[in-house]
């Protein structure tokens, strides 16, 4: 296909010429010609948008635009334009119609109106118009190599001393600067978002150069150079005019989150995985764009719907892969399991999904490198994000296991059965192995109950949607440039969305003013006394028109710029070609890439010399002379690597990396259509996520909620490990639930804490095996945290005066099931993985972290959370008073009640949480069914085992007879948790365990 016009229908109209000095004074007639700046003011139509955006350009460059259009397309392309001769031209304004005369000129010839030369004239790249609402200043400047903070801190590597300067694209968008390798390519290089940490610094006393720029943020300190004062200036003002019209700008950032408070989003809860797993199928199947996926295990078999054979097209590498197969680009970034402690085969996962198909690009992360690598902390968050309009999150991973509904079935003994292969699974019983082999059983299904899996998760549609995809590039980007692995050569990068907020202000402004003028002011002559990167553009920064470098960066200086002259440019349907001609099927056309003809032999020369020079940039030795810039040695010449090449040599694994393909991010703000505020949370660090600082938002949003609770807080989490267990933990929310209750019985106020918590950890084998230490371990720290230690909560709480009884207060509870299998009662703990809290049935808190210092501390595993607060009231009395309480937190709370009591939905019992009638019926029912069980089953754990040489003797005493006269007193699925199983008995790690060698930290 023949590639469209760059430009189309220009012209110009004629403006006044303004002169000013910084002083205000009006500028000399006798200025000389090589000080004045002309401007222009360019207005394009791309993509149904209209962009306007101003050129500030000396006399010189366009010297050197007529110099290197006749370098490359030789004189015969000009015929007869030749550039004019100014100084023969005595007015300004006259000068401006004649530099416009020579533009227009020009610009009707289609090889130069095509060639990236005239791209880089008038500031314009491929990716300017696409993933943005404005079209702000872009251009070339010289990057100094380096400055990724989390891979400096990490890694010792003597090369960050000698750190070289790199000519890259500088290019700003609505919420972030990025730089591509040139103005031909479509892959950002680097993303820095403006939110959080971000500064700019600039000049000589900041940078150590006067046209030196340095901008920092949480996990980077890019370095660049402008190549004068005036071009610095320019960078510095239009880097701060984007900042301050970012939406990053004016929000309250509640929890020390690095994201604010969304309002108008539409959110949905999910109990169990049958629905949420169907709805995420369901979105899946409408995207458009893009899909990102994070998860710590993602099972390719996995069948989204259920049972199997009525929906072979469900699982998640058919569905992924139909997506990309027709364009939807796929970005999905799994846990890099250490592969001696877990199963999860996360190599197996990357080629299931690419053999379905190689346009899927999926990473593994971290890298397990010698120096800097980590081996004890996990990606733990789950996340799905669609189209950047749609996200779910919580604690469902897509992997086997996860599936299940309210009904928690033990048996699965179907034709078609509801769990295939291993996903009918136990793992108390037998961890996952050799996950590839997914098809067969794991475990004996006629003999053993597979153990029920509850969880809790969470999809929200609106701006907070776009937040979590942020979070995603966020991590994307990191992984591609993390230095500890396989450094990716062909790293792609994603970018944030724009907004489409400051779009429609902008787009009115232009309508209405078509006429606005910036105009450019340059201060004085010693601003100007600054060493110029070469102007020349014989460089290799053309893709197809590959140049050759220059052996010597030539100094230029430019004599005082006092005056700006501007004109006005409209270019009423600005189109250029695009190297995505199937990506963006909504953009209606394709458009191939742009190439500008050559022979083959100039194009073997052009692509051999495009690797052979690299060039640095050292400071003069004199403190009054500008800086002066030299060639580099041979040596770094034949060695010339890009920026994404620099610790290559630390890469084992090649299959990685991929060909490069930039993601168009949604660029219209999603409409408000929800009642809920809802905010991002998360924990994450200098190896999670490359940041300098860790940020540990989830653990602040539980302290804070915790502090505000009115009159109740449910907790349900997979692990309930605190403070309040020792001096080694280091998170409080346990100590924050001690100090809320203490001020609510000093006040005799009304308050109740529920807490559910799974009856065992989810580890393989019985308590008693000797290979079964993690789970003891588990069990020590939990139970030091409640009642076992010194500090612990319920020590601390009956150690008040003013409560008599803690469990008045705070109370702990377990899931439990049971059924018939081949007519032989069986019985299992239905393994609760949530990680929720809802706070006075009105604020609700879901995401992936556990309570325990590996999900909090920021440091150590990743992880996200959601807060939802829905202006959706419901009456409903709590505690002693009527109030306003939210329809989504307090929906999500009954739901839970009537599951685990097994009432109906609108049993007014369950609606207010702390009446006596409700706290009634959750202890009558926890009571009964733990009697039950221990009747019947004598399973464990139980209060009445304190050893754990007591468990054969006490199982020895079950009546499974009595198992159809007595489940009749089983209603519903709670229990009581028994806190004083194994009381007597040490639960550490000791010396002759093998878990012994890794550091106690990483079980707490």
């Amino acid at each position: 296909m023949e590639n469209q016009d760059f430009l189309t229908d220009l012209y110009f109209q004629k403006k006044s010429v303004s002169v000013f000095l910084d002083d205000g004074k009006s500028l000399q007639k006798d200025h000389n010609l090589k000080s004045l700046i002309y401007s222009f003011d360019i207005t394009s139509t791309a993509h149904g948008k209209t962009f306007n955006w101003t050129i500030n350009k000396l006399y010189s460059e366009f010297q050197q635009l007529d110099r290197d259009i006749r370098i490359f397309y030789h004189p015969r392309p000009l015929g007869h334009h030749l550039m004019p001769k100014l100084f023969t031209v005595k007015h300004e304004q006259q000068q401006l119609i004649t530099l416009e005369n020579y533009i227009r000129a020009i610009y009707d010839i289609p090889r130069i109106k095509k060639s990236p030369i005239f791209w880089e004239f008038i500031e314009v790249s491929e990716i300017s118009f696409l993933g943005t609402s404005i079209k702000r200043k872009e251009g070339y400047i010289y990057k100094r190599t380096g400055g990724r903070i989390g891979n400096e801190l990490r890694f010792c590597n003597c090369k960050k001393y000698f750190r070289r300067y790199q000519k890259r694209w500088l290019i700003i968008r609505d919420n972030m600067v990025g730089y591509l390798a040139s103005n031909t390519k479509s892959n950002l290089l680097e993303v820095l978002v403006f939110k959080g940490k971000f500064k700019v610094f600039f000049g000589k006393p900041s940078t150590g150069h006067n046209d030196g720029i340095i901008i920092e943020t949480s996990n980077r300190k890019l370095k660049f150079r402008a190549g004068s004062v005036m071009r610095m200036k320019e960078w510095v003002q239009a880097i701060n005019e984007a900042y301050a019209n970012s939406e990053w700008t004016s929000e309250n950032m509640r929890f020390e989150s690095s994201f604010p408070i969304r309002h108008g989003n539409e959110a949905k809860w999910y109990i169990d995985a049958e629905e949420y797993f169907s709805d995420v199928y369901d979105e899946l199947k409408k995207a458009k764009r893009e899909v990102f996926i994070s998860d710590w295990w993602l099972s390719p078999e996995l069948y989204l719907k259920r049972p199997a054979k009525l929906w072979t097209d469900s699982q998640v590498y058919e569905v992924l892969g139909s997506l990309a197969d027709r364009g939807v680009k796929i970005f999905i970034h799994v846990y890099k399991e250490v592969s001696f402690a877990l199963n999860l085969n996360s190599l197996h996962t990357k080629n299931t999904i690419i053999s379905r198909n190689p346009n899927i690009q999926i990473v593994r992360h971290p890298h397990r490198s010698v120096v800097g690598g980590e081996f004890l902390w996990t990606h733990h968050e789950k996340l799905v994000v669609i189209d950047q309009e749609v996200a779910f999150v919580g604690g469902l991973d897509m992997c086997f296991g996860r599936f299940d509904n309210q009904s928690h079935k033990l048996t699965d003994l179907n034709e078609n059965p509801t769990w295939p292969g291993i996903d009918y699974s136990n793992v108390r019983i037998s961890e996952y192995q050799d996950v590839d082999n997914w098809n067969r059983d794991l475990i004996n299904r006629k003999t053993t109950p597979r153990m029920p899996w509850h969880d809790i998760a969470l999809k929200v549609s609106g701006k907070a949607a776009s937040d979590v995809a942020l979070h995603f590039i966020e991590l994307w980007n990191h992984v591609m440039t993390d230095i500890t692995g396989n450094y990716c050569k062909d790293k792609n990068l994603l970018e944030p969305p724009s907004c489409e907020k400051v779009f429609l202000k902008n787009v009115s402004t232009i309508v209405e003013s078509p006429k606005i003028q910036v105009s450019s002011v340059i201060k004085n002559q010693e601003d100007q006394e600054e060493a110029v990167f070469d102007t020349k553009r014989r460089s290799k920064t053309y893709g197809p028109v590959s140049c050759t470098t220059m052996n010597e960066i030539n100094l230029i200086r430019h004599k005082s710029v006092g005056g700006a002259h501007k004109r006005k440019i409209n270019v009423e349907n600005l189109m250029f070609s695009m190297s995505l001609p199937d990506r963006h099927p909504s953009h209606g056309k394709v458009i191939n890439v742009l190439k500008v003809p050559t022979t083959p032999e100039i194009q073997r020369h052009l692509e051999k010399k495009d690797n052979e020079e690299n060039f640095l940039l050292r400071p003069s030795s004199s403190a009054n002379n500008i800086d002066n810039l030299f060639s580099s040695s041979s040596h770094e010449q034949l060695e010339h690597q890009d920026e994404q090449k620099e610790y290559d040599y630390y890469s084992k694994d090649k299959n990685e990396a991929w060909d490069k393909n930039i993601l168009q991010p949604k660029i219209v703000e999603a409409e408000q259509k929800g009642t809920c505020e809802c905010q991002l949370t998360r924990s994450a660090g200098l190896w999670s996520l490359g940041l300098e600082k860790s940020e540990h938002s989830i653990h602040t949003a539980y302290i804070h909620l915790i502090d505000m609770a009115d009159h109740f807080i449910y907790i349900e989490n997979q692990f309930f490990i605190s403070s309040t267990g020792g001096s080694l933990v280091k998170n409080q929310i346990a100590q924050a639930l001690v100090e809320r209750i203490k001020v609510a019985a000093a006040r005799h106020e009304k308050f109740l804490v529920v807490v559910v918590l799974p009856l065992l950890p989810g580890f393989e084998g019985s308590v008693s095996d000797s290979g079964a230490a993690v789970l003891r371990v588990q069990l020590h720290w939990e139970y030091e945290t409640i009642c076992r230690s010194s500090s612990s909560l319920l020590k601390q709480l009956a150690d008040d005066p003013n409560i008599k009884d803690p469990s008045d207060y705070i109370r702990f509870y377990g899931l439990r099931t049971h059924d018939l299998l081949e007519n032989t009662p069986v019985t299992e703990l239905v393994y609760a993985h949530s990680k929720l809290m809802i706070i006075d049935d009105d604020i609700a808190l879901i995401g992936s972290a556990n309570i325990n210092d590996r999900s909090l501390l920021g440091t150590n595993d990743s992880e996200l959370a959601m807060i939802i607060d829905d202006n959706d009231k419901v009456s409903m009395p709590i505690g002693s008073e009527e109030r306003e309480v939210s329809r989504f937190a307090h929906s999500l709370r009954v739901s839970l009640y009537s599951e685990y009591l097994g009432v109906d939905y609108f049993d007014d019992r369950i609606q207010n949480p702390t009446s006596e009638e409700c706290l009634e019926l959750w202890n009558i029912t926890a009571s009964h069914n733990t009697k039950f069980y221990r009747k019947v089953f004598r399973c464990y754990p139980d209060d009445k085992i304190l050893k754990i040489k007591e468990i054969e003797t006490f199982a020895g005493k079950a009546n499974l007879e009595a198992y159809e006269n007595e489940r009749h007193k089983s209603k519903g699925i709670l229990c009581n948790f028994p806190l004083k199983f194994l009381e007597n008995e040490k639960l550490q790690i000791t010396v002759f365990n093998r878990e012994f060698i890794i550091p106690e930290e990483s079980f707490v």
